[in-house]
């Protein structure tokens, strides 16, 4: 999609350095193994994430140590392919480490890493195999067909308040249909519920529907329309094949099939291009719309809708590469959660959107820079937060998504912050060299300062600054997101 824009590959094969050796050209240019005719390509890549860092606060030596293998193809100029398998076990900073504890499966060992999955106490850390993937066929010029395990991201933002790849892969089927100014994507995806077991003692599956119509409205505006909805794998009611159909208002299938068959959730969003440097973006997500709680102006705990705004600033004064970025998010409480417990907007344990849930503001600012193979970033995050007050979350303030919303404080006056009120400051500091353009392979330095100053110290949440350092090497093809 953006060849016509940018050519990735002349981008990298002109920092190529002249190599004439096979480990020279392997190393830092070139996949490991890549094999080209007439009508295939296929290439395969030994990949790595490998770091050992120190969580100077709290004292100890933190460490990632992942291997994987990169496989990906293509058959013809219409299927293609990739899968990569990691196997990985890591020791992370203190408080990354009691959120993946956090999140695992109740009255078990077992964990789910934010962004990667369940895993198992490996030591004095986790063990966790990760495997992705996808199959992608090009049905025609203007429909595309894609069927893997992975992350989908939706938005121009850092964040996402509508579909994040901050929570553990997931399998899904996806189709994207363009035409005229338009662009229609549909995604049938497979969630799972770590703390729900069937009775042959797999994870409860939930599925999730969500389409999203983009349109240009000229050179410089394009607004888009959201939809989601989950439902739940019921062994009385097997799959619902209403939730398939990719033009029906998800609204309307919830309710002609029962009112508690599904969650759904609606959304904007817009980008405008003020130059061909600057845009502004923003996404508005309303969670079950009820127009009388909202006009009523009495702060109901029904008025479940987040926003975020945002802007960005590529070639920022005129400098090759120098990148600044803007945003705001603002989730009220309650929103993503549900009364049937099962249809929380989660996988394993981890939200889909915004990865602090709800009940929150934040502004976080980005800027990144690159010359050559030299690169570096910096991020400054400040946030308001409200947390539960006990492990059960009764009563429930909104910000944990696992939350049973039968258990709210209150029917109206619900405010963000409610609960443990808590000031949150995230800054971030990274620099590196790319060892490899092609695969993506890079060196890097990191530290990492997070500062959690709450109303009151209690078994869930505490007063804690934590100063992280990490020096690694890796295969740069997924993000990894810390600002928790």
């Amino acid at each position: 999609e953006v060849q016509p824009y940018y050519d990735i590959q002349q981008a990298n094969e002109a920092l190529f350095y002249d190599k004439e050796s096979w480990f020279g050209r392997k190393f830092f240019n070139e996949n490991t193994v890549q094999v080209q005719g007439e009508n295939y390509w296929f290439t395969a890549d030994i990949a790595a994430d490998l770091q050992v860092g120190r969580d100077f606060e709290e004292d100890f030596t933190t460490y990632n140590n992942t291997r994987a293998g990169i496989f990906q193809g293509g058959l013809g100029k219409r299927l293609n392919f990739f899968t990569v398998i990691y196997e990985s076990q890591g020791k992370f900073a203190g408080y990354f480490n009691d959120l993946a504890t956090d999140l695992g499966r109740r009255n078990s060992s077992q964990v789910s890493i934010p962004g990667r999955g369940i895993g198992e106490p490996y030591r004095d850390g986790f063990d966790y195999p990760v495997v992705e993937g996808y199959l992608s066929y090009k049905a025609a010029d203007w429909l595309d067909i894609q069927f893997g395990r992975g992350n989908n991201f939706i938005g121009d933002g850092y964040r996402s308040l509508f579909l994040s790849d901050n929570a553990s892969p997931n399998a899904y089927v996806k189709v994207n249909t363009n035409f005229w100014r338009f662009k229609y994507t549909n995604t049938w995806s497979s969630l799972r519920n770590p703390n729900t077991l069937t009775d042959g003692g797999a994870f409860l599956t939930k599925y999730m529907a969500t389409h999203y119509l983009s349109y240009n409205v000229n050179k410089r505006l394009n607004i888009g329309l959201f939809e989601s909805v989950l439902f739940e794998s019921e062994p009385n009611r097997g799959f619902d094949w209403n939730f398939v159909n990719p033009i029906l208002f998800y609204n309307m299938v919830e309710y002609s099939t029962g009112s508690r068959s599904g969650k759904s959730l609606i959304g904007l969003s817009y980008k405008y291009k003020w130059t061909d440097q600057i845009n502004t973006y923003g996404q508005l997500l309303i969670d079950e719309f009820s127009v009388d709680d909202v006009t009523a102006g009495n702060k109901s705990w029904k008025n479940k809708f987040g926003f975020q705004l945002g802007a960005k600033y590529a070639d920022a004064f005129k400098v090759d590469n120098l990148f600044f970025q803007l945003e705001y998010n603002q989730v009220r409480p309650y929103t993503y959660s549900h009364n049937t417990l099962n249809l929380h907007y989660t996988n394993d344990n981890q939200s889909m959107a915004h990865l602090w849930g709800a009940n929150f503001r934040e502004l976080l600012f980005i800027t990144r820079y690159r010359k050559d193979r030299l690169y570096g970033h910096a991020k400054l995050i400040f946030g308001e937060r409200g947390f539960e007050t006990n492990e059960g979350s009764d009563p429930f303030y909104g910000s944990n998504l696992l939350g049973d919303e039968r258990l709210r404080i209150a029917d109206e006056g619900i405010t963000i912050g409610q609960g443990n009120r808590a000031n949150s400051y995230y800054g971030e500091l990274e620099a590196g060299f790319i060892v490899n353009p092609t695969t993506n392979l890079k060196v890097y330095l990191n530290l990492i300062h997070r500062r959690l100053d709450v109303s009151q110290n209690t078994t869930l949440n505490t007063d804690r600054n934590t100063t992280w350092l990490n020096l690694g090497f890796r295969t740069d093809i997924f993000n990894w997101y810390y600002d928790y």
